[in-house]
């Protein structure tokens, strides 16, 4: 019995075919690699911050700040650290930079390092000691949770329906001279190209600074306690979405208490 012969362009399309199943489980390694890298460098800087005083809230007294920050270590790292953002009992706990630009940061890492995890940071047009009226943190929206990843699962009722701003109502912000506690009073889903005031930082009077406040209250996916009647500054922490290509998550905290370092 004769062997039937393979043809030419059967061969080629096989050929064809292991590359691209080659290239493809290549792509795949470098992406998960990246991930882990990450990961991994975050995972090391914690090293910097000191979380054993969690827990020690005296009666009748504001919280005490459950971190210390390293950042002579860290400046030593990287000198464009502004800050170290933590959200208790969540993987949100990283060091927030600001550099010369809102781009760079986006594919390079605290250590400088090129990779698509980006790092936390701050908008160039904010003042980096958190006193502007509202100060902008971005970070990417990772899949495995990394960075900003837990915005939506912590806080988008949408995306999560067990999501509950007041199971992590508080978010902390160190810098080298404060600690600072702000208190989340909105969260939603918006779009760069519509909703381009929630990224005002300054306003020139208070006046205006409470009603587009009250706004952006009163626009949030589901209704807060939380008094945005004190003028105090606030933060913004963004993260892009999957919906939309100009989709964006927010979540809007006021400050409620500032102690000096």
């Amino acid at each position: 019995m004769k062997k039937r012969k393979r043809s030419p362009l059967s061969a080629l399309i096989l050929l064809i075919c292991l590359a691209v199943a080659a290239f493809s489980a290549w792509k795949l390694y470098g992406y998960f690699r990246g991930y882990r890298d990450g990961e991994k460098e975050y995972e090391e800087l914690t090293q910097y911050v000191d979380t054993s005083q969690q827990g020690e809230t005296k009666k009748g007294k504001k919280d005490k700040c459950p971190i210390t920050v390293d950042f002579e270590s860290l400046r030593a790292i990287n000198e464009d650290i502004v800050a170290w953002v933590y959200i208790p009992d969540t993987g949100i706990n990283y060091p927030v930079v600001q550099g010369e630009d809102n781009e760079y940061y986006l594919h390079h890492t605290f250590e400088k390092k090129e990779n698509f995890s980006g790092a936390i940071f701050m908008d160039i047009t904010c003042r980096p000691d958190f006193s502007s009226d509202n100060s902008i943190l971005f970070g990417h929206n990772l899949k495995t949770g990394e960075m900003f990843g837990e915005l939506k699962k912590l806080y988008d009722t949408d995306y999560n329906e067990e999501a509950d701003y007041r199971k992590h109502p508080v978010i902390w912000v160190v810098t080298p001279d404060a600690a600072m506690e702000y208190r989340i009073f909105a969260a939603r889903e918006i779009s760069v190209e519509k909703d381009t005031d929630v990224y005002m930082v300054d306003f020139a009077q208070e006046e205006e600074y409470q009603a587009w406040m009250q706004k952006q209250k009163e626009a949030s996916m589901y209704e807060t306690d939380t008094d945005i009647s004190s003028y105090e500054p606030m933060l913004t922490l963004s993260t892009c979405t999957s919906d939309t290509e100009d989709g964006r998550f927010v979540v809007q905290a006021v400050r409620i208490q500032r102690n000096a370092q």
